[in-house]
């Protein structure tokens, strides 16, 4: 029996292939648009910059449990300089099971949009320590109308200095005016970006991420987003689907709200502060009506903490609970509308041992962590921090990544 898994495990890896390639190597530009490779197999990509003014499009499938990948070789630092804006960098069609890692793109369009080649929906990719700067457009697009993205991850990505509408993530795409025909992304995974400069030049819009309306089941986690022209993130709806969780992101400086949610989502454990809108700002939005939101454990020290725009008709409950709010609330008074354990006129982004926020939260609304993930049990406090008697031991905010948990 030994022999036989050992012959098997043999035969795996004899299946699949490493191909080192160069940008000194005439056909690196095939190799990576050439014909689709076997599941397991991996290009290895050498230091350098790999430059070339044709539509680069990749349609790699990989297996759920032999993806095709992508990546720089250890300690290579690889770099895509498109020569002109008059494509997109990377065209990720037909994808499946594809990881995409260690790479810097500059220059162009859009750096990577991905969409269905055929039949071939996109699904299961994962584009991870990805550097992206100073390009002609939106960084990250899966918007192609009518098109569904399934099981997407997008991790560890340093993205800055777009330009165009200037998002750093685009997933999903507009409804038609009658509502129909919208591309949607579920089930994925946007965790432990830095996202920044999202403004100025030939920016229109910059919002940091952008869940379009129908998006469904996807996490929003751990990022750090500054200086954005639009919002830093912002959700629509999901047509009653599975909600999507926006947790433990740190949003400050933008040229809009802090988070701009509609419906069906749950917002907790996120620190914003010193945006020019609202902290967190919930309005209708295309088919989106206010409803199912549930706010909790936020730390908000923006002029404007909260502002809920109330529909004609609610669209489900809102819970707002355990909040840390420094600046106004214009929240109307509605039976939909539960409130409790929130501290108001906090200015403090971390508690301290005068802090009002300690043992202020109504534990029936508590979540399991915080911030940065500790553990609350045992505690009962308001905001986005567990507060400790020994003082502040947990990440202190500043530019660059947030500590991976």
């Amino acid at each position: 029996m030994k022999f036989l898994v050992l012959l098997l495990a043999l035969i795996a890896t004899v299946d699949t292939k490493t191909i080192e390639i160069s940008p000194l190597d005439k056909n690196w530009f095939e190799v990576l648009s050439g014909p689709s490779l076997s599941p397991g197999d991996e290009i290895v990509l050498a230091s350098g910059t790999y430059s070339d003014p044709r539509r680069l499009q990749i349609t790699q499938r990989g297996s759920a449990t032999k993806p095709i990948t992508i990546r720089a070789a250890t300690g290579a630092r690889v770099i895509f300089k498109r020569p002109d804006a008059r494509q997109n960098s990377f065209n990720l069609a037909g994808c499946q099971y594809l990881v995409f890692k260690d790479i810097e793109i500059t220059g162009g369009d859009a750096a990577i949009r991905i969409g269905k080649q055929g039949n071939h929906l996109a699904k299961f990719i994962t584009l991870e320590n990805l550097h992206i700067h100073h390009i002609g457009g939106v960084a990250i697009t899966a918007n192609y109308p009518g098109e569904i993205y399934e099981a997407l991850t997008f991790r560890r990505n340093h993205i800055h200095h777009t330009g165009g509408h200037g998002e750093a993530f685009y997933l999903g795409s507009n409804n038609k005016p009658d509502g129909s025909n919208n591309g949607y992304l579920f089930n994925s995974i946007i965790e432990n970006n830095y996202i920044h400069d999202l403004k100025g030049g030939t920016v229109s819009q910059g919002d940091g991420i952008e869940l379009k309306d129908g998006s469904y089941g996807n996490i929003i986690r751990d990022n750090v987003i500054h200086d954005t022209n639009y919002p830093g993130i912002i959700v629509y709806d999901t047509d009653s689907k599975a909600p999507n969780i926006i947790e433990r992101n740190v949003i400050w400086n933008t040229g809009d709200h802090g988070i701009q949610a509609a419906a069906d989502a749950t917002i907790r454990n996120n620190l914003i502060f010193d945006t020019k809108g609202d902290g967190i700002h919930c309005r209708n939005h295309q088919s989106a009506v206010v409803g199912n939101l549930t706010i909790v454990h936020n730390t908000i020290l923006s002029k404007s903490s909260l502002r809920v725009i109330a529909p004609e008709k609610f669209g489900g409950t809102l819970l707002i609970a355990n909040n840390a709010f420094g600046g106004a609330l214009r929240i109307p008074e509605d039976s939909m509308i539960t409130r409790s354990g929130n501290v108001r006129e906090t200015t403090e982004r971390y508690p301290s041992a005068n802090s009002t926020c300690i043992g202020a939260a109504d534990p029936n609304h508590q979540t399991t962590d915080d911030f940065n993930h500790t553990s609350r049990a045992g505690s009962n406090d308001s905001g986005a921090f567990r507060y400790h008697p020994d003082g502040y031991f947990g990440w202190k905010v500043t530019t660059g990544f947030k500590p991976a948990e």
